[in-house]
């Protein structure tokens, strides 16, 4: 099962708030706070963390559970609904590959972001991973501070430090091979050395790994991921 980090790249997707939320259910009284519906729990595949993306204070939780993806559709969409939260129309909700489905709310009042990804398993189970993202917290961002530089062509830049670990991922109109380039030079005068693994990069005191594929809308979708390794 992918890695909770790894679905902070699915997750960034959805860490403004839906379009229109902001006016939409508002209440005179502040209802409870949001809960998880219950699931029947088999595995915590990793433990709860707080990561930061774009200044954005995210908990994340992975989970593989017994009930079907069909099914888990329907009780968390109810679940957002019947707790007052805002849930943007299916046309807007975003649209995954690999049969994976995902289902973002969103609260007004409390500006908090929550989001489930489904993945179905082939033994009729489901990974999920559940995401809260606390938008009243947010701190400012810079790029000052990000640790490989960044092709002029970048859109939709995602920063997201968690304990050990940053991540930069972008949205580019470069090449696979423009991508590879730009940062086989940008990394190597950065003291980078290439590994033998393909996309690994390694130099004392962390290692960095560089992946890039073909995303739906003509652009590469490109991601780096920093992990600090003790000396």
């Amino acid at each position: 099962m992918r890695s909770v980090r790894g679905a902070l790249a699915l997750l960034a997707l959805v860490l403004a708030p839906p379009a229109g939320a902001t006016d939409a259910g508002v209440k005179e009284a502040i209802p409870p706070r949001f809960e998880w519906p219950r699931l029947q729990v088999l595995e915590h595949v990793e433990a709860s963390e707080i990561v930061e993306a774009e200044g954005v204070p995210v908990a994340l939780r992975a989970v593989r559970v017994k009930e079907n993806a069909r099914v888990l559709v329907q009780r968390f969409a109810d679940a957002f609904r019947d707790q007052g939260l805002y849930v943007a129309p299916g046309r807007k909700q975003a649209q995954l590959a690999n049969n994976a489905a995902m289902l973002t709310a969103f609260d007004p009042l409390r500006a908090i972001t929550y989001t489930v990804i489904l993945q179905p398993q082939p033994d009729g189970t489901t990974s999920l991973y559940l995401g809260e993202a606390n938008h009243a917290l947010a701190k400012k961002v810079s790029a000052a501070g990000d640790f490989a530089p960044l092709p002029s062509q970048a859109r939709d830049v995602l920063r997201v430090n968690s304990e050990g670990s940053r991540t930069l991922s972008f949205q580019t109109s470069l090449t696979g091979e423009q991508v590879q380039a730009f940062y086989d030079d940008a990394l190597a005068k950065a003291g980078w050395k290439p590994a033998d693994e393909p996309g690994l990069y390694t130099r004392p005191g962390g290692e960095l790994r560089l992946t890039h594929e073909p995303g739906k809308t003509g652009q590469r979708a490109v991601v780096l991921l920093y992990v600090a390794r003790a000396r």
